[in-house]
């Protein structure tokens, strides 16, 4: 993984992601999992080389960088805390109480982080709000964002 995680830092403008995923083909085992936005094969042909064992290793197309991943999960948190100081400021709650009340109804975005194997950000929501995830989807893109919610556990949209 560290060859893997050496290309990708000299590659950040075609690294997808890295990961670990486990078969339970005959052969089972781990594989090493390396995501690319471009030519799969000739990162293949250029990466196995240096591996101690290449067989193990998956290069898989993907459509968004880490680096674009990593900034639009910071972009959602970001979004969330302009809201709520606009919201705040706004005038709309008589103490900052019951602003912080108020907001922890939700629907609430509780983390956003990249998930390399999907190759999208992972938008974890309180409660079950198919309306706001929906809205989050819409403003930030189906193909790069993935909405979880209620327990953060199983719940894909």
């Amino acid at each position: 993984m560290a060859e893997l995680s050496r290309w990708g830092n000299e590659h950040p403008d075609r690294l997808g992601g890295i990961w670990w995923t486990y078969t339970t083909e005959p052969e089972g085992g781990v594989r090493m999992c390396l995501g690319v936005v471009d030519d799969p094969a000739a990162v293949a042909a250029q990466v196995r080389p240096a591996l101690a064992h290449p067989e193990h290793l998956d290069v898989i197309e993907q459509r968004n960088t880490l680096q674009e991943l990593q900034r639009l999960a910071d972009l959602i948190l970001e979004d969330q805390i302009t809201s709520w100081e606009a919201l705040l400021r706004s005038g709309r709650y008589a103490s900052e109480q019951e602003f912080w009340r108020s907001v922890s109804e939700g629907p609430l975005i509780m983390g956003a982080d990249v998930d390399p194997e999907a190759n999208k950000v992972a938008v974890g929501i309180v409660p079950r709000d198919s309306a706001f995830a929906a809205a989050l989807l819409d403003r930030y893109g189906a193909d790069r964002v993935h909405v979880f919610w209620d327990t953060l556990a199983t719940a894909w949209v």
